[in-house]
C-alpha cells in the first residue's frame, strides 16, 4: 500500500492516480502487458491495482506453493512497471469514454453530485475525476511523475498474508526490494480545498439532478460525520445498523416494510484519512421521491432525539459480531483491516478490537453518539431523476428550496 491517493493529483490533474491504478500492471520489466497476465493466470493466480482518496493498493493473491514467483511478479509491478504510453494512452481513452456515460445512469449522477456536495471546501472536493475537459490534459509524463513521487519506500508498507515460512521469506523480501531507491524523506503534500461553484450547499437546499425519462428517483440524504479516531466511534457502528445496514433496521422496516416506498433502502458510514460521512441510499417512484425524503427525516429526527428500544441495539450488537468472523474469513479481508489501521493510525489493536469493542457499547451509548452526531442541520440531500414528476413530489412534500443540475455541469 502507498499512502498516495486522489487528493494527491497535482493542481489541474485531476484522474491521475486513477489512471496509473489502470496502467501499473499492463507489462512490468521484462513482460509486456500479454506476456505479465498470463504468467499470472498461469499460477491461477489474482493481481490488482487500486486508488481510492489517500491510498494506493497493489497486490497479488495465489497459492502458498507459487509464494516465490509470485513475489517476484509482483516486485516487478511494484518496481518496475513498463508504463507505456500505448496503454496510457488506451487506457486514457477508456476513462474518457466511461466518464462520458455517467450521465446514462441515475445512481452514478446522484452519487456523483452528492460526493461532491459533501465534501466541498475540503481537501477531498475533488474527487477522482473534475471534468472530461480537465482530464484531457493528463498525459504519460504526470502519470510517471505521480509514480516516482509517491511509490518510493518511505512512502509504503509491505504486506505478506499466508502460509509462509517467516524467516526464509522475509530474506526473500529483502533481496527482492532491499536496494528499492527513493528519497528517505516523508513526501511532501500539497493538498488543495476545492469547490465546485455550482454545488455550493445552502441550508435546506436539495439538488435535483436532471436525467429525464428515468421511472424512478435516486435518492443520497447523508451529512459530514466523526472520524475512525472518535471515541464514539463503534457506538456509532452499531447505531448505523440499527439505523439502516440491515433487514431489521428502521430505515428498511418503516420506508420499505411499512410503507412500500422503496425495494432497497441502506445506510453506511464512508472514511477518508481526514473525512468522514454518513449517506443513506435508496430509490423510488418518482411521484414518492418527496414522501421518501420527509420520512427519512422524521426517523432520523426521531433517532436523534434517543427513540432507541434496549432490544433494537441488542439485536444491532448480535448482527455485528455474528458477522464479523465472515468478514475476516480470507487473507485479503484480514490484510485490508491491518491496513485500514496502519493507514488511518489506529494501533496494532484494530485488528482484533472489533468484537469486544463492539460488546462493550450500551444503548446509553448509541444514544449519546446518535444525538451528538446526527445533523439535520447541515443535511445534503440529493435526487437524480426525471425533473418535471419529482419536483412535483418534492413540492407536494414542501420542500421549496429547491436546486436544479444540468448533467453537463456534473462532467
Amino acid at each position: 500500500m502507498v499512502k498516495a491517493g486522489y487528493r494527491d493529483d497535482a493542481k489541474g490533474k485531476s484522474g491521475t492516480a486513477q489512471l496509473l491504478s489502470a496502467v501499473l500492471d499492463r507489462g512490468a520489466g521484462e513482460l509486456d502487458a500479454a506476456q505479465l497476465a498470463r504468467a499470472v493466470e498461469g499460477l491461477g493466480a489474482t493481481r490488482y491495482a487500486a486508488a481510492d482518496d489517500d491510498t494506493f493498493t497493489v497486490g497479488i493473491h495465489g497459492l502458498a506453493p507459487d509464494a516465490d514467483q509470485l513475489l517476484s511478479l509482483f516486485t516487478k509491478i511494484v518496481l518496475n512497471p513498463r508504463l507505456s504510453k500505448t496503454e496510457i494512452q488506451r487506457e486514457h481513452t477508456r476513462l474518457s469514454d466511461r466518464w462520458q456515460h455517467v450521465g446514462d445512469y441515475g445512481d452514478a449522477l446522484a452519487s456523483l453530485a452528492y460526493s461532491r456536495i459533501i465534501a466541498s471546501g475540503t481537501d477531498y472536493g475533488r474527487g477522482n475525476f473534475v471534468s472530461s475537459k480537465e482530464f484531457q490534459s493528463v498525459g504519460a509524463s504526470d502519470v510517471v511523475s505521480f509514480y516516482k513521487t509517491y511509490f518510493v519506500p518511505v512512502n509504503s508498507v509491505l504486506m505478506i498474508v499466508g502460509r509462509v515460512n517467516k524467516v526464509e521469506f522475509r530474506k526473500k523480501i529483502l533481496s527482492n526490494f532491499g536496494e528499492w531507491q527513493g528519497t528517505q524523506r516523508e513526501v511532501r503534500r500539497n493538498w488543495q480545498k476545492f469547490s465546485f461553484e455550482n454545488l455550493k450547499p445552502k441550508k435546506g437546499q436539495i439538488f435535483l439532478v436532471e436525467r429525464e425519462k428515468l421511472t424512478q428517483s435516486q435518492v443520497r440524504i447523508g451529512f459530514k460525520s466523526a472520524p475512525l479516531k472518535a471515541p464514539q466511534h463503534y457506538s456509532l457502528v452499531v447505531g448505523n445498523v440499527l439505523i439502516g445496514e440491515y433487514f431489521n433496521s428502521r430505515l428498511t422496516s418503516i420506508i420499505r416494510d411499512r410503507l412500500g416506498l422503496t425495494y432497497s433502502i441502506g445506510s453506511s458510514f464512508t472514511y477518508s484519512k481526514d473525512f468522514a460521512r454518513f449517506t443513506i441510499s435508496s430509490a423510488t417512484r418518482n411521484e414518492s421521491t418527496g414522501q421518501l425524503i420527509r420520512k427519512v427525516l422524521e426517523i432520523l429526527r426521531d433517532l436523534k432525539n434517543g427513540n432507541i428500544s434496549d432490544d433494537e441495539v441488542k439485536m444491532a450488537k448480535e448482527y455485528l459480531i455474528g458477522g464479523f468472523p465472515l468478514g475476516v474469513s480470507t487473507l485479503g479481508a484480514v490484510a485490508l483491516r491491518w491496513l485500514s489501521g496502519y493507514v488511518y493510525d489506529l494501533g496494532p489493536s484494530y485488528l482484533n478490537e472489533f468484537v469486544p469493542k463492539v460488546e462493550a457499547v450500551s444503548k446509553a451509548d448509541v444514544v449519546s453518539a446518535l444525538a451528538k452526531d446526527i445533523d439535520l442541520e447541515d443535511v445534503v440531500i440529493v435526487v437524480a431523476g426525471e425533473p418535471k414528476e419529482i419536483g412535483a413530489s418534492l413540492k407536494a412534500s414542501r420542500f421549496n428550496s429547491v436546486k436544479r443540475v444540468k448533467i453537463k455541469d456534473l462532467l
